[in-house]
């Protein structure tokens, strides 16, 4: 006689929600195996790139570095907002690794410190178009800006 004769309906339909059932399901295993598939065929799709850097130096050619610099890829519907990077001890902000972007059109747009500024006839957006197997550095220069304001500091 099953032990399970013993128990009430009511109880035995709880037991059998609460057992987990192995099941074959090929459909769900299909699936997962062509998504899987289509994935690392996206993943490993060879796109034409460039390296793409910025380099910030001040009005004696020495390399500035803190400065924050974002890439935008235009597109038709307008800047969409693409990478972002800041500037090292040598004056260099390198976007998308080594890597680098893919090509096409995009602007360099660079965010200073306060107490600098950017050279007469600098501007701080640039336009450009980066082309597959190109390495392209992009040259900023500025100047501090006068007078320089420290923020007061807070007594102890």
């Amino acid at each position: 006689m099953a032990m399970t004769s013993s128990i009430p309906k009511t109880s035995r339909a709880l037991i059998d929600m609460q057992t987990p059932r192995m099941r074959f399901r090929p459909f769900r295993i299909i699936s997962c195996l062509a998504l899987v598939t289509a994935m690392s065929v996206a993943c490993t799709r060879s796109y034409p790139m460039g390296r793409l850097s910025v380099r910030v130096q001040d009005a004696n050619g020495a390399p500035v570095a803190g400065v924050a610099a974002d890439l935008y890829k235009v597109m038709q519907s307008g800047e969409v907002y693409w990478r972002a990077s800041r500037t090292d001890s040598d004056g260099l902000a390198v976007f998308g690794g080594p890597a680098g972007v893919i090509e096409g059109r995009y602007v360099i747009r660079v965010t200073l410190m306060p107490w600098q500024k950017l050279s007469p006839g600098e501007s701080k957006d640039r336009d450009l178009t980066l082309k597959a197997g190109n390495d392209t550095v992009v040259i900023f220069r500025v100047v501090p800006r006068l007078p320089v304001r420290l923020p007061s500091r807070a007594s102890d």
